[in-house]
């Protein structure tokens, strides 16, 4: 960026061989959302696949205000199973597999509540998760 041909990373003295799937996605989703900030620009498709896995809520919410300041330069595909990345999203589509089929259904807002509450309790969706969910909308 901005001349710099190489950079030498010095995480916590990990090695970059050394870091999971998800901190190297993670890293690179850092180097992305840097690039965009230096330049005010970027442009392209993201594919994240749970980039958010194995955060805690607070990370994730962290992740997702990340995807939201890039979605202004990025079209943006992310899987997760985490209701604080999801309820950030512009669109949101729930993946159900049911044995060899799987279907892709456009979730409305109310439809992404439930979804968001089940994403916390389970299939026993409790009133305390879908006003957990709403509050998610609110932030």
């Amino acid at each position: 960026i901005l001349g710099k041909d190489e950079i030498m990373l010095d995480i916590n003295l990990a090695h970059l061989k050394n870091l999971s799937s998800g901190e190297l996605n993670r890293l690179r989703l850092a180097f992305i959302a840097t690039e965009c900030n230096i330049l005010n620009t970027g442009k392209g498709i993201l594919f994240l696949d749970e980039i958010d896995a194995n955060l805690s809520g607070k990370e994730a919410m962290s992740i997702a205000k990340v995807l939201e300041e890039l979605s202004k330069f990025y079209q943006i595909f992310a899987i997760s199973h985490l209701p604080q990345l999801s309820s950030k999203a512009h669109n949101h589509f729930l993946v159900e597999k049911n044995g060899e089929e799987s279907k892709v259904k456009k979730l409305d807002q109310e439809e992404r509540i439930k979804e968001l509450a089940r994403m916390v309790s389970g299939e026993l969706v409790s009133d305390e998760a879908i006003e957990f969910a709403k509050t998610l909308f609110k932030n």
